[in-house]
């Protein structure tokens, strides 16, 4: 899939960013997202007109963060916090008590109106999933919050925002039909994504699979005997064709359960967080981009190595038949006994 160069933000906007830039000029606010998936965002829009500051790092889990001292002086300078939401960050409660009234927070994803999907197992079943950013349609509606509220907030630079916002939008849109022409190849009956966490319930959604999960929300207990049985029952009748794991937690429970299942497993995706900059998911389209690509692998692996299988009992066949009295050997034997039959009869 090409992009155009100004759809290429994503490639030209360093995640490095997020931590502010000391050069910016004095007169830009300072941003704070709560989460490095977000806080990619909000730098595509902001750029170098706002100083950011992400609170959970790369790599960490977001929904149990424990806020640090960083953290804390972060908030306390902060002109305007950019935060999930639908009880994403558990941890909001002392944000809230830091920033108090004096800067805007806002939930994202509850901002932007976008539908919400149930989570599907778990503690918190029913209540909305708060993982909408792994829908691209939904995070175009998170970048127009987002440009909307950075204009409010600095409205000098409001035409970059606005601008930023709907590149990044075209971007977004290309990155939809991509990774459905990516997952396109997977057959109906193996389109069953089973994760630790049941977190894809709006890539699911988007490109046409069925999802389940060990547990629902990674805010509740998890790995418990009741959940991974309640998945090796749901292998055995669904017989998925992989098993995955999250970069942000430990994949112990989907190795044990593929050891009693005796089903591959793939990993990490990423959902939670981004990757380190050397990684796979160094930014929100990079991360798409792997998930859909290691999707693809994992489930399409079995149907290879089958078509593969089949084409090597096929050339055997067919090695074996030239070898054999219905191949050339059989004209030479047919040859042999008309001779001996004329002789015969001399």
């Amino acid at each position: 899939m090409r992009f155009t160069r100004r759809a290429c933000i994503w490639l030209t906007l360093p995640l490095a960013a997020m931590v502010g830039s000391v050069t910016a000029a004095a007169a830009n606010p300072k941003v704070v997202a709560s989460f490095s998936i977000l806080g990619d965002l909000v730098n595509k829009v902001g750029g170098n007109d706002i100083e950011l500051v992400v609170l959970t790092p790369v790599g960490a889990e977001v929904h149990e963060w424990e806020l640090t001292p960083n953290n804390f002086i972060a908030l306390e300078d902060a002109d305007l916090v950019f935060y999930n939401g639908y009880q994403l960050e558990q941890w909001m409660r002392q944000v809230y008590a830091t920033v108090g009234n004096r800067a805007p927070l806002v939930p994202v994803a509850e901002a932007t109106e976008y539908p919400t999907r149930p989570i599907v197992t778990g503690e918190y079943t029913g209540e909305p999933d708060p993982h909408l950013w792994m829908d691209p349609r939904a995070v175009a509606a998170y970048m127009k919050v987002i440009a909307d509220q950075l204009s409010e907030l600095h409205p000098e630079a409001a035409d970059n925002f606005q601008a930023r916002a709907a590149a990044a939008t075209e971007t977004l849109a290309r990155l939809h039909e991509e990774i459905g022409e990516l997952l396109a190849p997977i057959p109906e009956e193996q389109r069953l994504l089973i994760t630790t966490e049941a977190a894809f319930v709006y890539f699911a959604d988007a490109y046409g699979f069925r999802h389940d999960g060990v547990w629902g929300s990674n805010a509740e207990t998890e790995g418990s005997p009741q959940q991974v049985m309640r998945i090796v029952d749901l292998i055995e009748q669904s017989q998925p064709g992989a098993l995955f794991w999250e970069s942000t937690l430990s994949d112990r429970y989907i190795r044990s359960i593929a050891a009693d299942t005796e089903l591959p497993i793939a990993g990490p995706l990423y959902v939670d967080s981004l990757s380190e900059p050397d990684g796979d998911a160094t930014n929100y389209v990079a991360m798409m981009r792997h998930n859909a690509k290691l999707i693809r692998t994992a489930l399409t692996m079995g149907e290879a190595e089958e078509r593969e299988a089949e084409e090597r009992d096929s050339e055997a066949d067919a090695v074996e038949g030239e070898a054999s009295p219905e191949g050339e050997d059989a004209e030479e034997n047919e040859a042999l006994e008309q001779e001996g039959d004329e002789a015969k009869d001399a």
